[in-house]
């Protein structure tokens, strides 16, 4: 395949992609070339005006941008005459699956701005009269479709072919509920009554198997033990089973990492690390983390590199500022030149960053009491730590660890 440019613009609040490079690629390559000669890049960004606008051509008919969307929607209102929600994999009166969306993008939205590049007038000096209108672009949009889908394809996504009867079957039977059950566990969840929202999560997966965002969140809670027992095994096996089903879920991603690196599994983690990344948006969430397992492996060098770069792209983005402070401290390279005092300062930086917060405030007390005569100070932020969070137990044990060195020497 010809080079083609990818630009990720990161989407506001919780709106996102559902499809990705990888994707697109996969389908140009299934066209003629001829058909796509044209095109120098793919955008990905968040100019949907709510969700009018699902793509758009540049006005020189080089580039496709396709815009971010909320996370559960339907796309009902975007049918063109002719096309029906179960063409994507989709049911009417509900909001679509997340495969469903992928299909309409890459096999709809995609196809038709693909159609606004096809050259209809040579001759034409207006560009509009040039290319193909609206109409003959959804022309060609359900041609291909239609020819792409006509013989099963081999692919391990199931994106790239129509619904089977088997996931239309499923999904009428159970998608509805089981999309209503995924949403009280979301509220759940945030109201942190996480043994319900487990139930609820599990529910909307006996109704329908692939719920992708039903598998990412049970996922994400079986990963971190809350509302049941702890598996990074389980947990990968769900997460695992969400990417496939929608490779652009970041916390699938994120999550997914984090499990196979507690496993020991270097390589499948940084994969899915280099995926979340790609689709983080700011602040930089998968970037820090990512280098903070990096340092945990022992790769300070590279974490060092990673966790700059997320501090450029956000500079009061706390959460890297802090580990990269903890990664420097925990470099027992002999050659480090004067790494504590360099986590101190990052220690200050966050602190005045955010001086309400309770764990800047425990790092940087703790980080001092490696420096001579910084006792009293040190001393002021770990209690500043434990006045703003009570419950913080590593404050409280590194103020009682000391409490004999305050105090003196006892009475002979």
């Amino acid at each position: 395949m010809r080079p083609l440019n990818f630009t990720y613009h990161a989407p506001r609040g919780d709106r996102r992609h559902f499809v990705t490079e990888a994707e697109i690629r996969v389908v140009l390559d299934r066209l003629p070339s001829r058909l796509w000669d044209r095109l120098a890049a793919v955008q990905f960004n968040d100019e949907a005006e709510g969700r009018r606008c699902l793509g758009y051509v540049t006005r020189g008919r080089t580039e496709i941008s396709l815009c971010a969307l909320p996370p559960r929607i339907s796309l009902a209102a975007a049918l063109r005459r002719g096309q029906s929600p179960s063409q994507f994999g989709a049911v009417r009166g509900c909001q679509w699956p997340g495969l469903a969306m992928r299909r309409y993008i890459l096999y709809n939205t995609f196809l038709h701005e693909l159609g606004h590049m096809q050259v209809v007038d040579e001759k034409a000096k207006r560009i509009k009269r040039r290319f193909a209108s609206e109409t003959r672009a959804q022309e060609f949009a359900e041609h291909w479709r239609r020819s792409l889908w006509l013989q099963p394809f081999d692919h391990p996504d199931p994106v790239h072919n129509p619904p089977t009867p088997e996931e239309l079957e499923t999904l009428r039977g159970g998608w509805g509920v089981a999309n209503s059950d995924y949403k009280k566990g979301l509220l759940l969840e945030k109201a942190k009554r996480y043994e319900g929202a487990v139930l609820h999560f599990t529910r909307a997966l006996e109704r329908y198997p692939d719920h992708s965002l039903a598998l990412e969140r049970l996922g994400v809670l079986t990963y971190a033990g809350l509302g049941t027992t702890q598996s990074d095994v389980i947990s990968i096996e769900r997460l695992g089973i969400a990417v496939r089903l929608d490779p652009a879920l970041f916390n699938a991603n994120l999550f997914l990492g984090l499990a196979f690196a507690r496993q020991n599994q270097e390589i499948e983690a940084r994969r899915c690390f280099e995926r979340a990344t790609h689709l983080d948006s700011n602040p930089p969430l998968a970037m820090s983390t990512y280098a903070d397992v990096m340092a945990d492996w022992g790769y300070f060098a590279e974490a060092e590199a990673l966790f700059q770069k997320a501090i450029k792209r956000n500079d009061e983005f706390l959460l890297a500022i802090r580990d990269y402070g903890r990664s420097l401290i925990r470099d027992h390279n002999p050659e480090a030149d004067n790494n504590i005092g360099r986590a101190i300062e990052l220690f200050e930086r966050a602190v005045a960053i955010d001086p309400g917060d309770a764990e800047s405030h425990y790092r940087l007390g703790n980080a001092l009491l490696c420096v001579d005569g910084e006792m009293e100070r040190a001393i002021g932020h770990l209690e500043r730590a434990l006045k703003i969070k009570p419950t913080h137990a590593k404050a409280a044990e590194s103020l009682a660890e000391i409490e004999p060195e305050r105090d003196g020497p006892g009475e002979s």
